[in-house]
């Protein structure tokens, strides 16, 4: 995507002073945020008191929408100045988790963390100036994932490999019990038919295993018995969580107790236009990006 002028000043903002959430500069980005159950747009800080009371907030993203990360960051830290957060991230696995913490504590160099962390290709662009803005904070970050090694196992039809199958309470959960799921999963892999096919079971098993593990890393750090829990600040990309499904649902099911915000995004070439009624039952929230 490329960046207009006032993507690029609020990248600017950014850079100048991670730490000062001003919300007239995010105004000044080509986005709106819609509030879906009104379908009325609303100001960014009106948007963040609308769901600072949530016990976990998903974040939706298209991976590569620099747009969308930005107001990611921005709603991290807004959010942070209300109340104390953890942020969950889709990007790092739970079996690198020792990795992350020993860099957020500052006991290994950013090199070290690097390495043995199997960061993505765009952390530097995308990931890395919450992740770093986090470190400075002393915010807990949960590396949310399951590890790439037993996705790739499930996506190959070796399900077995998991260990325990079935079963919300082993660590490698793994649920494909979501027909809404599944049909907008084959839609999005180009199967609009229907047809079942054995690598088509496989690599909906595969995504649904990694909602099971964000499902799981989000309720493991959340204790019924807390007192006071943070907010969790999911980052993830949009399909693990629109309509509710995904990661969202496998969350409900572990915790029914919590209130669960989500929040999409859409692009348009026209921030005038109306959502699209598909876009606007997808989240509590949708940011419109040109």
């Amino acid at each position: 995507m490329h960046l207009n002028r006032s993507t690029t000043l609020l990248t600017l903002a950014l850079a100048a002073s991670s730490l000062a959430c001003s919300a007239a500069g995010i105004r000044g980005a080509s986005y709106a945020i819609v509030d879906t159950e009104s379908g009325e747009r609303v100001e960014f800080d009106a948007f963040i008191d609308r769901i600072a009371d949530a016990d976990v907030l998903f974040l939706g993203e298209q991976h590569d929408n620099a747009t969308c990360h930005e107001l990611q960051h921005w709603t991290t830290l807004a959010l942070a100045k209300r109340r104390p957060i953890a942020l969950s991230l889709e990007q790092f696995e739970s079996d690198v988790q020792g990795t992350l913490d020993s860099y957020m504590a500052g006991e290994i160099t950013e090199a070290a963390f690097l390495e043995g962390s199997r960061p993505w290709s765009n952390y530097t662009e995308h990931y890395r100036p919450t992740v770093e803005w986090a470190r400075a904070e002393g915010v807990h970050v949960i590396a949310a994932n399951i590890p790439r090694p037993l996705a790739r196992k499930v996506a190959r039809g070796r399900w077995e490999e998991l260990g325990v199958i079935g079963n919300v309470d082993s660590p490698w959960a793994l649920n494909v019990d979501e027909p809404e799921y599944r049909a907008r999963f084959e839609v999005a892999m180009g199967n609009h038919g229907g047809t079942e096919s054995a690598d088509l079971d496989d690599w909906f098993a595969a995504q649904c295993v990694k909602d099971d593990r964000m499902a799981e890393s989000i309720a493991d750090h959340l204790k019924e018995e807390d007192a006071a829990p943070p907010l969790v600040i999911h980052w993830c990309g949009r399909f693990h969580s629109d309509y509710r499904l995904g990661a969202v649902s496998r969350l409900a099911m572990r915790r029914p107790d919590l209130k669960i915000m989500t929040v999409s995004m859409e692009t348009t070439e026209d921030l005038d236009a109306p959502l699209p009624s598909e876009a606007a039952s997808s989240a509590d929230f949708v940011w419109w990006i040109r």
